[in-house]
């Protein structure tokens, strides 16, 4: 697209009102001709009599104005049909600018995209411009753009406005398609953020890969729950062609039974290889016949570290059929659906030093340390407030800083300094653990995004299950940051444990498990629609009186954990 800095050129005043684009260029010459080559019939049934013969009354046929560059025209130009073809017409036969009290809106932004210039002046001066035009012997206009002044033949200056960006565009001879590539890098910059904020929207490929998915069922009730998480990724995989590889591996228990060892070198292999894990539960009274050696790393806390599964996503609703099943009020908890977004790689958890020693007098000392630095706090408290802005836009920040002044000190002024610095439109306050306890239990339904460290995160979750009605029923998803191929570590498990003392029962409850399936479906694969989908059938089933033993009411039939799935597949099959 030419640049368009100035014209000087004849003027034609055309002070017609409502112009229509039919009567620019009729809609028939569009068929054979191409652009370049409208001139000839722009304005056609007004240029030409009945038998081709110039008509010498119309405006554009007199002498004067038939090489004119700069058009001045009544109310209304451009109205009727949304075809770019007026503006090619007009250009084709030689203008570049319009003057006009006001514009159909389509052909007025049509006009910038083809490098020509509508500028609107109020009425009165279009009438006295083109009495102007008429009355001098030469209808010589300028019309600059960078001063954003119209030169008229006697010399008087008449400044117009027009859109800022759409001026500097006209200025350098870009279209749309020009600009947007113009700020092609701040462009790429917002993207590579918003990858790294919300990977679930972006598809990572045309032909998207098949992913890993890797199951580690793990200790106690695991093995149960996760048997069901598999018949529903593979009803997924061959009803909704879900492109996932499930592969599976011993972990914990059954790998020192299968292999003599908790973690095989082929089994961290899987892992690391793996685009999520789904994980069952670790956790076994059978640990304390392993050696202290060969059991002193506990296994999930080094896929923590090791993956940098530094934030811990776990959501809390309330479905309406289990409003009953919390011990908690119907009223309190009815409604209920908050998210806690757990700080999982740092803390007392990691910190060092830490360890038991001898005293002197025979006595124990032990020490567990918590260490935070501000690059931790301030990754984690990121994803809390991008996630709250596809919320209600609220984050409460929970620590403990009127007693751990330095750990909870810090994490409270990072908290509050990356908010007012990038995140204003978030509404942000603090709370002390005990207190945010406390209120989740009286009034749930104050929270939308809890923010916590490592250990806070741990208690206040188990705390917030009885929101949902039991432990059983809260899923969580683990996560690292997005690497540069678009991909990121997760591992996704229910948060209710092994479970010991109901293992091999065959009634625990998978629908923890199951959801937290439905987070990988969102977060790992970006198929938020399945997962829609997987979480509307979990909520059908429990709405049709699918209940295992821990949400079953007093006198309420109680189905086994296989039951469940069942329920949830055929809730799937009825809404596939």
């Amino acid at each position: 697209m030419d640049k368009f800095i100035r014209v000087i050129g004849a003027a034609a005043p055309l002070m017609r009102i409502n112009i229509d684009t039919e009567v620019v260029i009729p809609m028939n010459r569009l068929v054979a001709h191409k652009r370049g080559e409208l001139g000839r019939y722009c304005f056609e049934a007004w240029r030409y009599g009945p038998d081709g013969s110039e008509n010498p009354e119309f405006v554009l046929n007199k002498p004067r104005y038939r090489e004119a560059k700069i058009l001045v025209a009544g109310d209304n130009f451009g109205c009727g049909s949304s075809r770019e073809h007026a503006v090619w017409s007009l250009s084709d036969f030689g203008f570049r600018c319009i003057i006009a009290p006001s514009f159909g809106d389509i052909f007025y932004w049509n006009c910038f995209q083809n490098g020509m210039l509508p500028i609107r002046l109020p009425e009165d001066k279009v009438k006295e411009l083109a009495a102007e035009i008429e009355a001098t012997e030469q209808p010589l206009v300028t019309v600059e753009l960078e001063t954003q002044y119209i030169t008229t033949p006697v010399g008087r200056k008449i400044a117009f406005t027009t859109d800022p960006e759409r001026r500097v565009a006209l200025l350098e001879g870009l279209d749309d398609i020009g600009m947007t590539l113009k700020l092609d890098g701040q462009i790429r910059a917002h993207q590579s953020r918003d990858r790294e904020s919300r990977p679930w929207i972006y598809r990572r490929e045309e032909n998207p890969r098949v992913a890993r998915l890797l199951i580690l069922a793990g200790d106690g009730v695991g093995s149960e729950i996760l048997a069901e998480v598999r018949r529903v990724v593979e009803w997924f995989i061959a009803t909704r062609h879900l492109a996932v590889e499930l592969r599976e591996e011993h972990f914990g228990i059954s790998a020192w039974r299968a292999h003599g060892e908790l973690m095989r070198k082929e089994t961290w292999n899987e892992i690391v290889a793996a685009d999520a894990i789904l994980f069952g539960a670790i956790g076994s009274p059978e640990y304390d016949k392993i050696p202290a050696e060969a059991r002193k790393v506990d296994q999930l806390l080094r896929m923590r570290k090791e993956l940098d599964l530094f934030c811990n996503l776990r959501p809390v609703r309330t479905l309406p059929a289990l409003a009953a099943s919390s011990t908690l009020r119907p009223d309190v908890v009815e409604g209920c659906d908050m998210i806690l977004v757990r700080e999982l790689c740092g803390g007392i958890y990691f910190g060092a030093p830490r360890g038991r020693e001898k005293l002197a007098d025979g006595s124990e000392r032990a020490v567990n340390t918590c260490v935070y630095t501000t690059p931790e706090i301030e990754r984690i408290a990121r994803v809390a407030f991008e996630l709250a802005r596809t919320r209600s836009g609220r984050v409460c920040s929970v620590d403990k800083a009127n007693v751990l002044t330095e750990t909870s000190g810090l994490w409270r002024d990072t908290v509050q300094a990356l908010r007012d610095q990038h995140y204003p439109d978030i509404s942000l306050r603090h709370m002390y653990v005990d207190n945010c306890a406390m209120q989740l239990v009286r009034a749930p339904k104050q929270f939308d995004v809890l923010l916590t460290e490592n250990l806070f995160g741990d208690i206040l979750s188990d705390c917030a299950a009885m929101v949902a009605g039991s432990l059983g029923m809260m899923p969580s998803a683990s996560m690292g940051a997005v690497r540069t191929d678009g991909g990121r570590h997760a591992l996704y498990e229910p948060i209710h444990g092994s479970a010991p003392d109901i293992a091999g029962k065959g009634i625990a409850n998978p629908l923890g498990a199951i959801m937290s399936f439905a987070l990988c479906l969102r977060f790992s694969l970006g198929l938020a629609q399945e997962a829609d989908r997987l979480e509307r059938s979990v909520a059908a089933a429990i709405s049709h009186g699918a209940r295992t033993a821990d949400i079953a009411q007093p006198g309420e039939e109680s189905i086994s954990t296989k039951a469940m799935g069942d329920a949830v597949l055929a809730e799937l099959e009825q809404n596939r």
